[in-house]
């Protein structure tokens, strides 16, 4: 027979062992979601509370809204989850709310959350990156990968889960043992993207609750249109729920023409705002998705017209205007050049900068800048006189108001060296029914300083301000050269190059102001070779005078299918 002594430290023991499973170890102690909660309501059929208290699976990963978005998705479409149109935005804020990205884990893939023709490119950073680009980059983005921050157990489902439903993989990826390498990259992709993280935990202890409502001034830039300043007007929709707000958007360009829109947002994880825009007086839908900066009340991101056949997009940041810090928004031109006796026109955008600013207010980090003049425009909009001295040194320079610094330094250059055309390499989509519109490329010819080592395309190099330019376009010769062809004669095959490259005779098109839209469709052409579609590689081209002198750039410009499963990005 036991003694009590015995059966007290058994009984010690098993209450430790107890509360070790039922220790949460995400973070954030028992299950944030309670039984009034609709995750809990209509994922919990399937995702049970664990021992540790948690939901399954649901607690073991971390993602940005757009990603939660495609996962609940993606359980409605083949788990049958119960999930309806009125449901599906609440959820969505719910998890985003308790397994959400901090931002600067979010600024890292915030290019990857816009739903604009985007003409980012990815390039590896080095040898494990690259494998992993090998093994997973050949369907997603690498942002879609880094949106998810997962244990290391859901890494490894994350692999089953592909085996399960998309096997394919295997013999997509048949030039590597494809699960065996996911197995071995599954360590580093929970250390590069863990769920536990002592700096997520820390963020999400101390993240404000904040209120959008108010005035808003804004700057930003769209390619192909110039520099616009605007403000946002937002209101909390209370009818609508917490986090949600109605927004009007009034953009005024350095052209002079105007545009307007209103509609509603979303406050996503405390900090995530996304946006649906209706235009006020003609024109198109907008979206827009931005992060806000809690501690300085700014917010930065990018909108696009939702149909994207011209590539109409803003980068553009905006600071809440009344009663705050004094914060610049935004300086344009964002380059100017010596001139021993010229005065150059600069732009200044930015609140709570008081009544009065004289031009001693102003000054930049090298001292052969003055400004000479300042003029109001509005209540938030100067127009300074600035004269950049012959000794002012060639590269960038920083500007403070009254000790408020901008953000985004300005360029200082002494000659034009030459243009580029950016994007290098422009991706436009075919259409394919009303579904799937076609989508341009919008290029912007901008003038180049090459920087103190002289040099083109270094990392010193200097890209200016836009210029007005002539556009054209040529073709790119994809096809087998003569030296090619004279291998073959001897036996040697080359696996590059085709006998016939007639791309830019179906895809020619204007370029008006550098927007390249395709006009062939997703369709076969019996004149082409194997009836192919109207698709291809072909080069951009412009020229410009600048300084009495002629300078061109190239491009080239990829012609390729429709986009039909956005989602896997």
């Amino acid at each position: 027979m036991k003694s009590k002594r015995l059966v007290s430290v058994e009984i010690l023991f098993l209450v430790v062992c107890c509360w070790g499973l039922m220790r949460p170890v995400s973070g954030l102690g028992q299950t944030p979601f309670d039984e009034n909660s609709l995750v809990r309501q209509r994922c919990g059929a399937c995702h049970k509370l664990d021992t540790q208290g948690r939901l399954e699976v649901i607690e073991e990963t971390r993602k940005s809204p757009e990603e939660w978005k495609v996962v609940v998705d993606r359980m409605i479409r083949l788990n049958s989850a119960p999930v309806d149109e009125k449901d599906f935005p609440q959820i969505i804020k719910e998890l985003s709310r308790h397994l959400c990205l901090t931002p600067e884990e979010m600024s890292r893939i915030a290019y990857i959350n816009s739903d604009e023709n985007s003409q980012y490119r990815e390039i590896p950073a080095d040898d494990l990156e690259k494998r992993i680009y090998r093994a997973c980059v050949r369907c997603h983005t690498w942002a879609k990968i880094a949106s998810h921050r997962n244990t290391p157990g859901q890494w490894g489902e994350t692999r089953v889960m592909h085996l399960a439903l998309y096997p394919t993989a295997v013999l997509q990826m048949r030039e590597m043992n494809w699960p065996e390498e996911f197995q071995r990259l599954e360590e580093h992709l929970s250390r590069l993207f863990p769920f536990e993280d002592p700096r997520w935990r820390a963020w999400m202890q101390s993240r404000p609750d904040p209120d959008l409502g108010g005035t808003w001034k804004l700057a930003g830039y769209q390619p192909g249109r110039g520099y616009y300043t605007g403000t946002y007007t937002i209101r909390a929709a209370t009818d609508k729920g917490k986090d949600e707000y109605l927004i009007e958007k009034e953009l005024r360009y350095e052209t002079g023409t105007s545009a307007a829109w209103s509609g509603q947002g979303t406050l996503y994880s405390g900090y995530h705002l996304r946006y649906a825009l209706e235009p006020k007086n003609g024109g198109r839908s907008i979206e827009g998705v931005f992060d806000l900066d809690t501690e300085e009340m700014g917010f930065s991101g990018k909108w696009w017209e939702v149909v994207q056949d011209a590539n109409v997009y803003g980068n553009e940041k905006a600071y809440k205007a009344g009663g705050g810090a004094a914060r610049v928004v935004a300086v344009f031109p964002q380059a100017v050049r010596r001139s021993r006796s010229d005065l150059q026109e600069l732009k200044l955008v930015g609140v709570g900068l008081g009544e009065r600013v004289e031009p001693s207010d102003i000054a930049f980090s090298d001292p052969q800048i003055s400004v000479r003049t300042v003029s109001r425009v509005n209540a938030d909009e100067l127009l300074l006189k600035v004269a950049v001295g012959e000794g002012a040194a060639v590269g960038l320079v920083t500007l403070k108001v009254k000790g408020t610094a901008c953000k985004e330094p300005l360029k200082v250059y002494d000659r034009i060296d030459a243009i580029k055309i950016l994007p290098a390499l422009g991706r436009a989509r075919v259409s394919c029914g009303p579904a799937y519109p076609a989508q341009g490329v919008q290029f912007v010819a901008r003038a180049v300083h090459y920087g103190p080592d002289g040099k083109a395309d270094t990392p010193d190099d200097l890209i200016l301000e836009p210029v007005k330019a002539t556009w054209w376009l040529e073709e790119e010769d994809t096809s087998v050269s003569t030296l090619m062809k004279g291998l073959r004669l001897v036996g040697i095959y080359p696996k590059f190059g085709r006998e016939v490259d007639d791309d830019l005779k179906y895809l020619n098109a204007p370029v008006d102001n550098g927007l390249y839209t395709p006009v062939t469709t997703y369709e076969p052409l019996k004149a082409r070779v194997q009836h192919v579609e109207g698709t291809g590689l072909i080069a951009v081209g412009a020229s410009c005078t600048l300084d009495g002198k002629e300078y061109k750039a190239r491009a080239l410009l990829a012609v390729t299918e429709p986009d039909f499963i956005p989602h896997i990005k």
